[in-house]
């Protein structure tokens, strides 16, 4: 099987949305299918990250082909100036190769724009992978939105009929449909009328074949939390919680800090001048690759997470549950990834900066070490949602 994989976040970023794929394209690669990769190209990845930050590698046996997007203005004119020049841009990009099977992965999603094209144009069918839902989720900002500002609504519903149109366009001709959770493929699936068979599931998981044999880094002194990816991304408030509680912690004599393997965002140095916390609360050590943020992330006593999606369980989490260490959770209570937090023995789900310190107490008093004894972490593992998509693609062609 031929197989063209859309993915403008590939080898060499290290980011989430890279990983999905570089994982996949290795196994279908390991499976003997061809692959070959439509990404954002190395000078196009350094307008967004610095060059150290680049420290993934495209797996042996993918061909990666480069594309740019000049685009430069507001984030929602971009993603519909970068869809028009992607449609404009594919054919050339592809130079006639015929390939069996696309898949496209979503987000970013002005790629979107040139699918039903791909098909009725360039004879490719495709399979349309939403990592994330799209404009069935989307929220696009205009600057400060304290107050309501009548031709900034205007502006974003606009923008939100555009790009409902682009999606829905996309999704009814594609050949299948892969969302990341059960309740994504049932927004889907209600608001485009899919069909059951048109619809699957597969999530994330850690990357079996990085972390095999791999050992976490030498711990440091003291208590160490640790998060990897985005922090004080979701929410503000409940990131601040946990730094909060752990200077407070430091206050009565323990030792404790949080390692971030992620971007430190401007926020988070506002919070810790802005509350007078102890400097010594927040280690952050910047974007790492895969294997290096994992070891870095095995060190630690216990993990931090504060996401709020009401839809899914996100990423990261499968890559604390492959170290298999307490997990203490910001989160709203109902959202699916608090009900697998606490799904655990181990797990923590707070709604407060006490709640937090009494989590983090406990771990410490009681030593605690894992997440749960009687976890089978094999089963979080993403080969198993590869062959999934491997299945999917083998019959969509």
């Amino acid at each position: 099987m031929n197989v063209l994989l859309i993915a403008p976040y590939f080898a060499p970023s290290s980011e989430v949305p890279s990983v999905r794929m570089v994982s996949l394209s290795r196994h279908l690669v390991s499976m003997g299918h061809k692959v070959t990769v439509l990404c954002y190209s190395r000078e196009m990845l350094l307008t967004m990250y610095k060059e150290a930050e680049l420290s993934s590698t495209v797996p042996k046996g993918v061909k990666v082909i480069g594309f740019s997007c000049k685009s430069k203005r507001l984030p929602f004119i971009s993603d519909i100036l970068d869809g028009i020049q992607f449609k404009r841009d594919l054919p050339k990009l592809l130079k006639g190769e015929s390939f069996d099977i696309a898949l496209t992965t979503c987000g970013p999603y002005f790629t979107l724009k040139a699918m039903p094209m791909l098909k009725s144009k360039l004879k490719i069918p495709y399979v349309l992978d939403f990592r994330d839902l799209g404009a069935l989720n989307y929220r696009p900002r205009l600057g400060n939105e304290e107050k309501p500002v009548f031709w900034k609504e205007i502006i974003k519903n606009i923008y939100k009929g555009i790009i409902l149109r682009r999606e829905k366009n996309a999704v009814l001709e594609a050949e299948h449909i892969i969302c990341i959770s059960e309740i994504d493929r049932e927004k889907m699936q209600s608001a485009y009328g899919l069909k059951d068979e048109k619809l699957a599931v597969a999530t994330n998981g850690y990357d079996e074949v990085k972390l095999n044999g791999m050992l976490p880094a030498e711990k440091t002194q003291g208590i160490k939390g640790a998060v990897f990816g985005k922090f004080m991304y979701y929410s503000r408030e409940r990131a601040s919680a946990l730094l909060l509680a752990m200077d407070s912690l430091r206050k009565d004599g323990i030792n404790i800090s949080l390692i971030h393997i992620g971007i430190t965002y401007p926020c988070i140095l506002d919070c810790i001048k802005e509350n007078d916390l102890d400097s010594g609360v927040y280690d952050p050590k910047g974007l790492k690759e895969y294997s290096e943020g994992m070891k870095l992330l095995g060190s630690a006593d216990f993990f931090v997470v504060e996401d709020t999606s009401p839809d899914d369980v996100g990423t990261k989490i499968y890559d604390y549950i492959f170290w298999n260490k307490p997990i203490v959770a910001v989160t709203p209570e109902d959202i699916p990834l608090a009900k697998l937090i606490k799904s655990f023995k181990n797990g923590y789900v707070c709604q407060t900066k006490a709640e937090v310190e009494s989590a983090i107490k406990d771990i410490i008093d009681r030593g605690l070490t894992v997440l749960d004894p009687n976890i089978n972490t094999d089963k979080y593992a993403r080969k198993y949602q590869n062959e999934k998509i491997e299945k999917i693609l083998l019959k969509s062609r």
